[in-house]
């Protein structure tokens, strides 16, 4: 039967961290689940460790971009769009927010709730544990529990460990501990094992960034979108969802542009879980006209959230990587709540981890003149380490709908506005200068620092909360005002924290999928009403 004539439970759309989770966990409850996503399943074969084909000229390039700042200028920006969102082409770490991530605003000094309008979160760190745990197990996230500073309580170790320091982590592992601080193993969704029916991870430098080619990576097109479809749930990739249509203040469907055929169609359905990424949850929002719903849809968009993030290169005068092997493996949590001793900026600071060294041919492309050219001959010689920092959420920075500019399917795009928080800065210029000591301490002869502009960890768009007046969901993500939707992506976010949030988007998403299951009656009926 055709989808679209088909009337269907639910209706997810997208495929990323928090639309695959809460996919699973309806299609476990028995519910007839389509999943819409607008790119495709990615090719495994030789373009996916292709530099040119991934970085270069990127063949899975949305064709819907948004607008955005990039070097002082406003240009567009074309994501990579597939079946499994970010989880396809993202570096595998799976953090845990602290417990101390989910309390007030109270916690940051000397910032003013007008500059950075902070949202309590409305559930603990205690709320999520579980499906923290459920998520490692489901992502097959490789650790060693009890060696990060600031872990939060656990419910369950890791499955299994990591492999074991390549040179250049080690060398920044060793660094750091010469400085008194306590490296530790990057927690990784990562296939480094045999045993369970999957290619095992062979190490190799096209990790960041790539598709896995073999399917090591635990991505969600290897993991939990084959669990859900064999529990019955339909993937239609291609697939555009153009606007919710809203009857009677409940969703009754969604418009849908089949993009292989270039038909469109309106599918039925009890209820709808956005999960576009919170940049494309907010702009199909936006689409539907959902910010004229009272009270809180102009908030809709709002408090974008990007974190103040930043790479720092060490140049060393002999080769890091001789084995050529993975080397995304040591995290530095010293600093998440400040410098020990008290020093400033007070406050929360945020996390260093290792990066991998992207191939010389990206940064070759990537750097302006000479940078670029200098990069790609001293290559070889590189350590990175990426700085990240908390980014406070602010009104002003947030998407909205394009007055006049359309994608190529007739569609308004995103525009994107973001602003930094002083306090952000001074976090990420914290953390670069923590940064420059360990590479110094490793060796470096050069320190050179530079901060990321990408949206890749976008996050509250769409955040969650107990007031309507001050959020678009409540505490369940689920659309203050109208029963039947939700929404489950990095959009419900009300604070960044200072780790990767891929993790606690996927607790989150299970989280939620279990509570629509076990609730289902009472959500429908009153959508119903």
């Amino acid at each position: 039967m055709s989808v679209s004539k088909q009337r269907w439970n639910a209706i997810v759309i997208g495929t990323g961290f928090g639309g695959s989770t809460t996919a699973l966990k309806l299609a476990e409850a028995g519910m007839s689940v389509l999943v819409l996503e607008r790119g495709r399943w990615v090719d495994r074969d030789e373009s996916a460790w292709d530099t040119r084909a991934i970085l270069l000229q990127p063949k899975y390039k949305s064709g819907t971009p948004y607008e955005a700042d990039h070097l002082l200028k406003r240009t567009l920006v074309y994501p990579n769009e597939t079946v499994g969102g970010n989880s396809i082409f993202y570096g595998a770490a799976s953090f845990r927010l602290r417990e101390a991530d989910f309390e007030r605003h109270s916690r940051f000094p000397g910032t003013s709730p007008r500059a950075a309008a902070f949202a309590d979160w409305p559930i603990s760190y205690a709320d999520l544990s579980c499906y923290y745990d459920e998520a490692e197990r489901l992502l097959g996230v490789v650790g060693v529990a009890g060696t990060d500073p600031t872990e939060p309580p656990r419910g369950a170790g890791y499955a299994d460990s990591p492999p074991p320091f390549s040179s250049p982590a080690r060398r920044v592992a060793e660094a750091a501990r010469d400085l008194g601080l306590h490296p530790f193993p990057i927690p990784l969704a990562i296939n480094f094992h045999d045993g369970n029916n999957r290619a095992k991870c062979i190490r190799c430098l096209t990790c960041d960034l790539y598709p896995c080619k073999i399917g090591a990576k635990n991505d969600l097109a290897v993991t939990i979108l084959p669990q859900a479809i064999r529990l019955g749930a339909v993937v239609k990739d291609q697939t555009i969802a153009t606007r919710l249509v809203r009857t009677q203040g409940r969703i009754s469907g969604v418009e849908c542009l089949d993009l292989r055929t270039g038909q469109t169609s309106t599918v039925s359905c009890d209820l709808v879980v956005v999960s576009a990424g919170a940049i494309g949850s907010a702009r199909l929002l936006l689409a539907s006209g959902l910010e004229h719903v009272k009270p809180n849809g102009p908030l809709v968009g709002r408090y974008l959230m990007r974190h103040c993030s930043g790479i720092m290169l060490g140049l060393f005068p002999s080769t890091t990587n001789p084995e050529q092997r993975f080397h995304k493996q040591v995290a530095i949590m010293d600093f998440y709540f400040g410098h020990p001793s008290g020093r400033g900026p007070a406050g929360p600071w945020g996390m260093i981890q290792g990066l991998q060294v992207p191939p010389r041919e990206y940064i070759l492309g990537g750097a302006p003149f000479p940078v670029g050219q200098i990069g790609y001959l001293t290559h070889a010689h590189h350590i990175y380490l990426i700085c990240i920092a908390e980014d406070m959420p602010r009104f002003d920075s947030r998407v909205t709908l394009h007055p006049t500019e359309r994608d190529p399917y007739g569609q308004p795009i995103a525009q994107v506005f973001h602003k930094y928080h002083r306090r952000d800065l001074q976090g990420r210029k914290a953390l670069y200068r923590e940064a420059a000591r360990i590479m110094r301490r490793a060796g470096a002869w050069v320190r050179v620092h530079k901060p990321i502009n990408s949206h890749s960890h976008a996050m509250g768009t769409c955040r969650f909360g107990v007031d309507p007046f001050t959020a678009v969901l409540d505490p369940w993500c689920r659309f203050f005002g109208i029963s039947n939707l939700f929404v489950v992506d990095g959009s419900f976010m009300p604070t960044s924290g200072g780790v990767n949030p891929s993790l606690t988007i996927a607790a989150n998403g299970l989280r939620v999928g279990e509570h629509i299951a076990r609730e289902w009656t009472a959500i429908v009926d009153m959508g119903a009403r």
